[in-house]
């Protein structure tokens, strides 16, 4: 009878034991979705602030420095000066946004991720069993 117990425990054990994994791996999971959800609003945040910026200061801007150019240049210098300028600065703020993005892991990485982690666990998890069962 004792034999029989013996098994019954184990098995409850092994069924507490998925459990508190299961657990502990929706946790792990939802944190890391969190991190990602987190950095995908800093970028969306940044493109939002790059845009509203381009925005409501482009016609201002555009006009003034055109003006002070054309005191010195003829006036299609001036507009191709402002106008090279602004495509640099609109490049400077498409390569921060994207490297915003860079750090956004979609959902189906970060299960695949989890899960990988999880099989790479049970293999050492039961390698480490089977070793302490087959010492004398």
């Amino acid at each position: 009878m004792s034999g029989r117990a013996g098994w019954k425990e184990r098995v409850r054990e092994i069924g507490e034991a998925f459990l508190a994994l299961v657990r502990a791996e929706l946790a792990a999971l939802a944190a890391d979705l969190g991190r990602s959800g987190r950095a995908l609003v800093r970028a969306l945040l940044l493109v939002a602030i790059a845009f509203g910026v381009g925005f409501w200061t482009l016609g201002l801007l555009l006009y003034f420095s055109i003006e002070l150019l054309a005191l010195v240049l003829p006036r299609w210098g001036a507009v191709g000066v402002v106008l090279a300028l602004f495509v640099l600065l609109t490049v400077g703020l498409i390569l921060a946004a994207r490297s915003r993005f860079g750090a956004v892991e979609s959902p189906g990485a970060t299960l695949q991720r989890r899960l990988e982690q999880n099989k790479r666990w049970w293999r050492e998890k039961v390698a480490a069993d089977d070793e302490e069962e087959n010492e004398p």
